[in-house]
């Protein structure tokens, strides 16, 4: 069995990066308790570190006490939800950064990409944090700084959403009803700690498996992609029909009313319930969600046969799962794909188009039925249409309701 480290209590303020003083005082007020040796454990330096952000957040130590003798807060089970930190590398941040040389300086935009405050040059570094910035770093070394940076914003903001939805969840299904039903700490923190020792180690487990998973995904379809593009070229394999790649937003009819007739809650639910089906509906006809818009969702697919497919399977899923009359614009043409997101006027036709359709209608640009034959007697030409935001009409069509 694996012997955790045990500190003094000048260690204790090093890895909490903290004074000895100020140690002194979370042991006087309860926070922290020391062995009969005078020595503390890893959860110690864990519960010093988060009455640190309390304080950050105007909670005073004075109000840390009371709410320690009050019972409002109990700090004993605090390591089994924060993630146990690294061991501390004896380096500063500014010495760790003066071995990554010229590129160094980039550390700390990378850490503000990363949605991070970069410490204080004098502020000790720990182990993994030193070996993965660097490592970081020393990957992109032969581009431009522009992609480092771009490379750390998709971590950050994946892994941020992650935690932050992580969180969210917890509290909604397990902690929240557990307070609301019981009004002490006896009987809340018990009920607390079994799914607390299951799901707090499991999160950063779970995202680094499906990270390997989607990356391994991933990477085979570009491979793909390019090794029948070479031999379409050299006339080994017949070529792809091409078509441009088609943008579809769909989105939820009356979606603020809804949130000041049924509330707020209701409304995050439908969001919730809205990209769950779009994300089934694009596992079975290709494509992706690019990203949920709160009131709707934002796909990419290949061609506009597969956009048009996928849009109508979603509104009537939206119909059957109870959720409001959706509407939705599809255009297509040509996107800038960058960093998981999509860009381009194509992006934003589409989006127009879908402002200017009224609820339970599919408005379909030109491009779109041109790129869709097999569908053309199910859209209904409606003409030149003048649409708010754009210079021009243009040519739309109404998907055929219920058309079989």
């Amino acid at each position: 069995m694996q012997e955790h480290p045990r500190f003094d209590a000048t260690e204790l303020a090093g890895e909490a990066e903290t004074t000895l003083e100020r140690v002194a005082r979370l042991v006087e007020i309860g926070a922290i308790r020391p062995a009969a040796d005078g020595t503390f454990d890893r959860g110690d330096v864990i519960r010093a570190r988060v009455v640190s952000a309390f304080e950050a957040e105007g909670f005073s130590l004075d109000q840390m006490e009371t709410a320690l003798r009050e019972h409002a807060i109990d700090l004993r089970s605090t390591p089994l939800f924060y993630p146990d930190p690294s061991p501390r590398t004896g380096r500063t941040y500014g010495e760790f950064v003066a071995t990554l040389g010229d590129r160094g300086e980039l550390v700390g935009s990378i850490l503000g990409a990363m949605g991070l405050t970069a410490p204080a040059p004098e502020s000790p570094t720990r182990g993994m944090e030193e070996a993965l910035l660097a490592t970081l770093v020393k990957g992109w070394s032969t581009v431009d700084e522009e992609y480092t940076l771009r490379a750390a914003r998709i971590f950050g903001d994946a892994a941020r959403r992650a935690a932050e939805g992580w969180v969210a969840l917890f509290a909604e299904a397990i902690s929240e009803p557990v307070e609301s039903t019981y009004s002490t700490l006896e009987e809340v923190v018990p009920r607390l700690l079994e799914p607390a020792a299951i799901l707090s180690p499991l999160s950063p487990k779970l995202l680094s498996w499906l990270l390997e998973r989607h990356l391994e995904r991933t990477m085979n379809d570009l491979n793909i992609g390019r090794i029948e593009r070479r031999l379409e070229q050299r006339g080994l394999i017949p070529a792809r029909s091409e078509h441009p790649p088609a943008v579809a937003f769909v989105d939820v009819s009356g979606y603020t009313r809804l949130t000041v007739d049924r509330g707020d809650e209701y409304g995050a639910r439908t969001s919730v319930r809205l990209g769950e089906l779009a994300d089934a509906v694009v596992r079975r006809r290709g494509g992706r969600v690019v990203k949920l818009l709160g009131d709707g969702v934002l796909m990419l697919f290949e061609a506009p046969c597969v956009a048009v497919e996928a849009v109508v399977e979603l509104t009537r899923s939206m119909v059957k799962a109870g959720l409001p009359a959706a509407h939705a614009g599809i255009h297509a043409g040509p996107v800038v794909e960058r960093d998981g997101d999509v860009f381009g006027s194509t992006v934003n036709v589409a989006s127009r188009i879908a402002n200017h359709a009224p609820a339970g209608t599919i408005l379909a640009s030109q491009p779109v039925v041109l790129g869709c034959p097999e569908h053309e007697d199910r859209f209904e030409p409606l003409g030149s249409v003048a649409i708010s935001g754009l210079v021009d009409p243009m040519m739309l069509c109404r998907w055929r309701p219920f058309a079989r």
